[in-house]
């Protein structure tokens, strides 16, 4: 599954339409690593069909942080920096045009899960503080 199909999703959740108060709810998570999670999201849902709707939350909380974190600048430039986030968790180089191994790539999509975990969604302030 690729992108096409849950792009009415995504465009649902994404900081354009986001709504939202303009609140950091998580201050030490900066907006690189917010745009890498809700990559990291939409990639998981690419992979595994059936997490489309126990990810749903995660969308909305990633687009609400990257909105929360974003200026009118990073508002404009997010197209690109998703895009080349999402490619990077599909295609992932292990060093500059060295493509990663399963193992590597492995390590580094589970790496990627613990820190959108621990340090936005798990971590205080995060929908799953405390859990």
């Amino acid at each position: 599954m690729r992108l096409i199909p849950l792009f009415p999703l995504i465009l649902c959740a994404t900081p354009l339409f986001a709504q939202t108060e303009m609140v950091d709810p998580v201050p030490g998570f900066d907006l690189q690593s917010s745009i890498l999670c809700l990559a990291f999201t939409v990639h998981e849902i690419e992979s595994i069909p059936d997490y489309a709707e126990s990810r749903a939350d995660w969308l909305i909380f990633f687009s609400r942080l990257i909105m929360a974190k974003s200026s009118p600048e990073d508002n404009a430039a997010f197209p690109a920096r998703f895009a080349d986030a999402l490619e990077s968790l599909r295609n992932p180089m292990f060093d500059v045009n060295e493509p990663a191994t399963p193992e590597e790539a492995d390590e580094i999509l589970t790496g990627t899960g613990k820190m959108c975990w621990f340090q936005a969604l798990a971590a205080e302030g995060g929908p799953y503080e405390g859990q």
